[in-house]
């Protein structure tokens, strides 16, 4: 930690540097700015990513990292990076320009580069005397019991494959040093929800300020779903970087098979009754709407997309603030016809879906998949339509940036039209299936937050088109 200060200051000061216009004219795209990159990533990631490897190693297999090697490897990471990219700046001051691996002599490069060259190689040394250590020492163990550090954080608690035996009653900031015993009463099952109430993984939820317990949450069990879905989306972006999109598109397969199949299990049906946890408090094991964590988490998600929609909003009106013409001459806004058209589209199957969930209250699921069908095709057809009035404007995406953005946002709502369907699709399959009823809804309520806010965005994007 201290060498991530120390780094990382250096780092932030040649940011101050280059952030000076006069200065950056001079050191633009020249080693300085590779020096500056790396002094930033590697003490602002690195060193913090290696110290907390250190620190959280013992609760992975229940023994310490070697702190001899620790020591070693600390010295050498600190002088391999500060001999590597420190005399890059010193090369960048006198011209050499980035991604270039070859010169002409003469030009008083070659010092910075040996002393970078040999720097490299102390600081992989540091690297490999860390792993090095990391794999002689450190082995998954179902149940870990230790404390080396004496911390008074809960991560410290006795931990099985399972988590903690009971969950604990916390009062203070550092409960394991107010409450010295607290790590046997919780190993015991002296706490919340010392056993299975409803037969499989489990947690608390809580309200987000206080606390209070609200509801059982049911957790997917062992799998290896959520690893193919990783390594799905792994394989994905890196092939596109290759341009396989073939090979990049099975990945995507892959990825999409993953996640649907393993949140097939995420909504599992409620139990009806209420279960004691400990203390005589009795919770259901299941929540819907705003009291659920999940809804919680989907209108999250809507938030961080929206201010993604703001920015590409935000660099709209800002070149048409400052463009001689927009649209510029041979080109046009999207039809004001075939925008309304489109607008009406999105208004009407948002107003589908909503009446899918009143249905859906009601019990009536025959008319649920019904309305759900006709809102998820009309907002494919909204969706058709702003592309046809998109081609029809003849606004290129190579020509000007009125064409790059329109096609940019048009491109952003089909995206989440896509979702929105794969989405809606999803929950008629689970209808299908019997696993969609009043009481058992937490799929279609996300689907439906998200339809809404897809229809809405398109609304917002149409007006954008023709201001």
């Amino acid at each position: 930690i201290l060498g991530f200060f120390g780094i990382f200051v250096l780092g932030g000061l040649t940011g101050v540097m280059v952030a000076v216009v006069p200065y950056d004219w001079q050191v633009h795209d020249t080693y300085f700015v590779v020096a500056h990159l790396h002094y930033v990533l590697l003490g602002g990631l690195v060193f913090p990513m290696f110290a907390a490897i250190y620190y959280w190693a013992p609760m992975v297999s229940g023994r310490m990292l070697s702190e001899r090697l620790a020591c070693w490897a600390c010295i050498l990471m600190f002088v391999g990076v500060n001999l590597t990219f420190f005399p890059m700046h010193i090369a960048g001051l006198l011209g050499m320009p980035r991604r270039v691996w070859t010169y002409l002599p003469g030009l008083g490069w070659e010092l910075p580069n040996l002393l970078a060259s040999v720097g490299a190689a102390v600081l992989a040394s540091g690297f490999a005397v860390a792993f090095a250590d990391i794999l002689r020492r450190v082995r998954l163990a179902s149940r870990v019991n230790v404390d080396p550090w004496h911390a008074p954080t809960l991560e410290w608690l006795p931990l099985d494959n399972y988590g903690t035996r009971s969950i604990p009653r916390i009062e203070s900031r550092e409960p394991l040093w107010d409450n010295p015993g607290l790590r046997q009463e919780v190993d015991a099952g002296q706490h919340y929800l010392p056993g299975l109430v409803t037969g499989s993984r489990e947690t608390i939820v809580t309200s987000p300020r206080s606390a209070r317990p609200e509801y059982i949450l049911r957790l997917p069990g062992p799998s290896w779903l959520p690893f193919v879905a990783g390594v799905g989306t792994a394989a994905f972006f890196f092939l596109l970087t290759l341009k396989l999109f073939v090979a990049a598109g099975l990945a995507a397969a892959i990825t999409l098979f993953g996640i649907l199949r393993w949140a097939w299990a995420s909504d599992p049906a409620p139990g009806g009754e209420l279960h004691d946890i400990g203390d005589d408090i009795r919770l259901p094991d299941a929540m819907t709407g705003p009291r659920s964590h999940a809804w919680w988490a989907m209108m999250v998600l809507l938030v961080v997309d929206g201010a993604i929609l703001a920015s590409l909003l935000f660099g709209w009106f800002y070149l048409a603030a400052g463009a001689a013409e927009w649209p510029p001459a041979g080109g046009a806004a999207p039809a004001i016809g075939l925008s309304a058209l489109a607008a009406l589209g999105w208004i009407l199957g948002s107003a589908a879906i909503e009446y899918a969930n009143r249905k859906l209250r009601g019990g009536k699921l025959r008319a649920l998949a019904a309305m759900a069908a006709i809102g998820i095709a009309l907002l494919i057809g909204a969706c058709a339509i702003m592309a046809c009035a998109l081609a029809a404007s003849g606004a290129e995406p190579t020509e000007h940036s009125f064409g790059a953005l329109a096609h940019t946002l048009f491109y952003w709502q089909a995206l989440h039209t896509t979702v929105a369907v794969l989405m809606g699709v999803f929950v008629l399959a689970r209808l299908w299936r019997g696993l969609v009823n009043p009481r058992r809804r937490a799929t279609f309520d996300h689907a439906r937050l998200f339809a809404h806010y897809t229809a809405a965005q398109g609304l917002i994007i149409l007006l954008a088109w023709q201001a």
